[in-house]
């Protein structure tokens, strides 16, 4: 399968469509995890229903909800005649599905009339617009083509994450919010200083929801960010019985984030900051000394790159990416969906 991406030369039209996404907002809470039997009828479509629980146009695009615990969970199509009335129909579908509506169709239709001829025998091919994943897999030498898509939610499984050492909430939580982060990132501290309090003052108290920390040392970008991490992880080990030590010393390395993340040497600074956040420090410098965390630090940061991430913070609820971390809509949003086919569903499914 291939993935597309805006630095690929061949493919730069793909970075127009992302950026067209970026400043959409959805009308509604995406068609996507609600009801499948109104799909059609928001993406103005007119058509008849087929036995096996498909749907063709007037265009002739058959279309295929996927349906999951009873909401909809993704979006087949294809087109065996592959002309500009197929494509606006899967401009529509795909406004509909995604609670983008109108405002996508237009970037979708000026991404499809040259994509498709280029992608045809390069087999499934993935675009990603905002939170969701098109896919397209185009057959044919010449025009008219046959072209499947798939539109879903990008989601990753609960197995393509690293385990965390440090969390809140309960252990068996079944909806899990992981942020991958950098001490000396500036959004970061953004997050951690005004999005992260109103996580813990909306969210924990639901009582299944956990909050999970994740290493990401961007190295290379900040002088002290594999050095701050290694830190907090051996005042982790001196305080085996506070489990609140590395919360309070993560808190205080992001309050005095300007004055330790590009001086020279931060070693004395960092051990300052953490005797003010009231830890202990017996065996850091022992801990530091034998380079205890380092290999697991670098481990941390080939497993962010392998989740293809390109920058901090990078917030997850679920398998589900936020784009805009800061926004509490859109944890309320992905927790709608984990509830209507995610992670929640199959908590029920298996209490019952």
């Amino acid at each position: 399968m291939t993935y597309l991406h805006a630095a690929d030369p061949r493919r730069f039209r793909l970075a127009l469509l992302l950026a067209a996404c970026l400043a959409l907002v959805p009308a509604a809470l995406a068609q996507i995890g609600g009801d499948p039997d109104t799909l059609a009828d928001l993406a103005g479509l007119e058509g008849e229903a087929l036995e096996t629980g498909t749907f063709r146009t007037s265009g002739g695009l058959v279309v295929e909800p996927v349906v999951r615990n009873g909401a909809l969970y993704a979006v087949r199509m294809q087109s065996t005649v592959f002309d500009d009335a197929a494509a606006r129909e899967v401009a529509a579908l795909v406004g509909a599905a995604t609670g983008f509506g109108a405002d996508i169709e237009q970037p979708v239709l000026d991404f499809l009339a040259p994509a498709v001829p280029e992608l045809a025998g390069e087999g499934p091919s993935v675009v990603g617009i905002e939170r969701f994943r098109l896919t397209l897999d185009v057959n044919g030498a010449d025009a008219p083509y046959d072209v499947t898509f798939a539109l879903a939610l990008a989601e990753l499984p609960a197995d393509a994450f690293p385990e965390s050492r440090h969390a809140k909430g309960p252990a068996d939580a079944p909806i899990v919010i992981r942020e991958f982060s950098d001490f000396s990132c500036p959004a970061c501290r953004r997050f951690v200083l005004d999005v992260l309090p109103r996580l813990e003052a909306t969210l924990l108290p639901r009582g299944d929801v956990r909050i999970e920390y994740h290493h990401f040392p961007l190295i290379g970008s900040f002088p002290n960010s594999l050095r701050a991490a290694e830190v907090s992880e051996c005042v982790a080990d001196a305080n085996p019985e506070d489990d609140e030590a590395f919360w309070r010393y993560h808190d205080a390395l992001f309050e005095r984030q300007a004055e330790w993340s590009r001086v020279g040497d931060a070693d004395a600074l960092l051990l300052a900051i953490a005797r003010d956040a009231g830890v202990s420090l017996e065996g850091v410098d022992a801990c530091l000394a034998e380079e205890r965390h380092v290999g697991a630090l670098e481990e941390a940061y080939q497993v962010a790159l392998s989740l293809q991430l390109r920058g901090t913070p990078s917030v997850f609820v679920g398998g589900y990416r936020l784009e805009n971390f800061g926004d509490l809509g859109a944890y309320q949003q992905a927790i709608a969906y984990l509830e209507a086919f995610g992670a929640l569903a199959e908590a029920t499914e298996a209490a019952d």
